[in-house]
């Protein structure tokens, strides 16, 4: 492995290239590398492919007196480095003349798991489903509600004192396994404020998005239908908008119709209004 500059040669022009985004190192592959990983990436799935539903996983912790949350600190960099190497060589054995070593350096950087590798997420998956089983084990025990996504750990109970119980439980077994809780991360929610769960709310019944989120998801499908409607009367005055940013805005409310489908029934509604008003229909719809 050589170090050049702002990036990490593991092979005559395969190479990761750094940047810094706030305080986290991400690991860009370069596209020969990618693609590298993106192959053994399927075999991984072979293993080890758990699929998380957003809206499931808050869905449980709806409705509850306190939530809490853990997050794990340096997720990635935590996985130990002999549950990596025990995982891969178990993949490995999945095709035919796989070379373990190989293998190992081509999703490792220094023995850890590189962020912005396609591959990493996966791993440290499939290296922490002892530590998630154990707690699950404990959650169960204590009658309190359990959803992990990634390195956030979310808890829920109408009762304070069995979260703090299992809080103390759960930091044990990340200790025992090797990871650390964030303690700027860990708090705990009452339903007397916004308690949020994968970016979803879950002090009702049924989970939603934030209000914040459905103000700018109603702005932005107006401004689509002005620019639109502006757009066929050639005024440069108002924003064109391009593929790129329809496409995302597409993305979310379909994200919408999936997490919130009372809210997306609004946006229904509310680009009805729109197609009377301004004679545009956004495409999602």
């Amino acid at each position: 492995m050589i170090y050049s500059d702002n990036k990490i040669f593991i092979g005559p022009e395969v190479y990761y290239t750094l940047f810094r985004i706030k305080n986290r190192i991400i690991f860009a592959p370069c596209e020969e590398l990618k693609k590298a990983q993106r192959y053994f990436l399927k075999a991984i799935k072979w293993v080890y492919n758990q699929k998380i539903d957003t809206r499931q996983a808050a869905q449980i912790h709806t409705g509850k007196g306190w939530v809490l949350k853990i997050d794990i600190k340096d997720f990635y960099g935590s996985v130990p480095y002999r549950d990596i190497e025990r995982f891969i060589r178990k993949v490995c054995e999945k095709i035919k003349n796989a070379d373990t070593n190989y293998y190992l350096n081509l999703v490792t950087v220094d023995k850890k798991l590189p962020t912005g590798a396609p591959t990493s997420a996966h791993i440290a998956n499939a290296c922490f489903k002892k530590a998630e089983d154990e707690i699950r084990r404990i959650c169960n025990i204590y009658g309190v509600d359990f959803s992990r996504f990634m390195d956030d750990l979310t808890f829920s109970s109408n009762n304070k004192k069995l979260l703090q119980i299992v809080e103390k439980r759960v930091k044990s077994i990340l200790a025992y396994y090797g990871y650390r809780a964030n303690p700027k991360k860990t708090k705990y929610i009452s339903r007397n404020k916004q308690q949020k769960v994968l970016g979803l709310v879950v002090n009702n019944r049924a989970v939603c998005i934030t209000n914040e989120e459905k103000r700018r998801i109603r702005a932005a499908l107006h401004n689509y239908a002005v620019s639109r409607a502006y757009a066929a009367k050639k005024d440069i005055k108002h924003h064109l908008w391009n593929e790129k940013e329809v496409s995302k805005l597409a993305g979310k409310i379909a994200y919408i119709r999936h997490v919130d489908p009372g809210f997306y029934i609004k946006l229904k509604r509310y680009n009805a209004k729109l197609v009377y008003k301004y004679c545009v229909s956004f495409p999602a719809f």
